[in-house]
């Protein structure tokens, strides 16, 4: 109490001039949801803050001090932005006609978030092997990311510029995983994390499809991303699955709340592509029953044909 506000709040320096204006003028000031960067827990934290700064005046009437009460509303507005996020997902994807366009919309409406700053998503499924006749190979296939932008020049031929970051692991565009052996990754625990921590020179999409569950990754620039997959089940023979890559919000500690945001989010995508392979499936069963109606008609003209040329010949006789 009574100190300077730059030595109490030094990662605030615009409180200084917020003050200076409360002295000069007289005048409180409340403020919403103001945005601070704060030294907590280990690590440059994000964080939101209800405020009201009051002046405390003299008999003369002269600002003496300024009484400053907070309430820290951080995890409200993380709740708020979150549930956003979901709802957005929900009503993006809703117009998917295709398991293909189903991963684009997702990644388009994932793109410009703080809570995931980026995104990739990978499908694995189970193809039959050229080089081995009767196997099959799991093949996993970078489909859509948030990095991904529409080349005007050549949106004719449907391709896209994809920019992946240079502090990624190496990311292919398909990768055998029949193939792939166990590999040795050097594991981190994150002191602000509860969460232990892979370090490793590509994404271990593989680990993931093996233990069915979620990897944490540390990446070259010391930032964090999490690794979600599903299974895509439907009522053909198809084995997909997907494998959902985001970024780790580095102003926030991967907790269980956020993990809890993270698995809803897997909870949309899972619907969002179970929704999509549905349409598919759909047109496609629409198609063959088109083409089987096509041949059936194209049959009966025929036969209809060759009973009228039967009866001609009869009576020609």
């Amino acid at each position: 109490m009574g100190k300077p506000t730059i030595e109490i709040w030094p990662e605030f320096p615009g409180l200084v001039k917020l003050f200076d204006s409360i002295r000069a003028s007289g005048q409180g000031v409340y403020q919403c949801k103001e945005y601070y960067e704060q030294q907590r827990d280990g690590y440059k934290e994000e964080t939101y803050f209800n405020n009201t700064f009051s002046p405390i005046h003299k008999l003369d009437g002269t600002v003496w001090g300024i009484m400053g009460m907070s309430t820290e509303v951080t995890q409200q507005v993380l709740n708020d932005r979150r549930l956003k996020t979901l709802g957005n997902l929900s009503l993006q994807t809703a117009g998917a006609e295709s398991l293909e366009s189903a991963c684009h919309i997702i990644m388009k409406t994932l793109q410009n978030n703080k809570d995931i700053p980026y995104s990739l998503i990978y499908l694995a499924e189970n193809h039959n092997d050229p080089k081995n006749t009767g196997s099959k190979s799991l093949i996993a296939r970078l489909v859509a990311t948030t990095f991904d932008e529409v080349c005007k020049e050549e949106f004719i031929h449907g391709k896209l510029k994809r920019y992946i970051p240079d502090y990624f692991p190496e990311t292919h565009e398909t990768i055998d995983l029949t193939n792939i052996t166990d590999k040795f990754y050097e594991t981190y625990i994150v002191a602000t994390s509860t969460y232990s921590f892979l370090k490793c020179d590509c994404w271990p999409i593989h680990l993931v499809m093996k233990k069915k569950k979620n990897i944490q990754v540390l990446l070259n620039d010391d930032s964090q991303a999490i690794l979600l997959p599903t299974k895509l089940t439907f009522c053909n023979d198809r084995n997909l699955s997907a494998i959902l890559i985001c970024g780790i919000n580095p102003l926030r500690k991967l907790d269980d709340q956020y993990m809890e945001f993270y698995k809803l989010v897997l909870s949309c995508v899972n619907k969002a592509l179970m929704r999509g392979m549905s349409i598919e499936e759909e047109k496609r069963q629409s198609k063959l029953l088109a083409d089987l109606n096509h041949q059936k008609d194209m049959f009966f003209q025929t036969i209809s044909h060759e009973l009228k040329s039967i009866k001609f010949i009869n009576i020609l006789l």
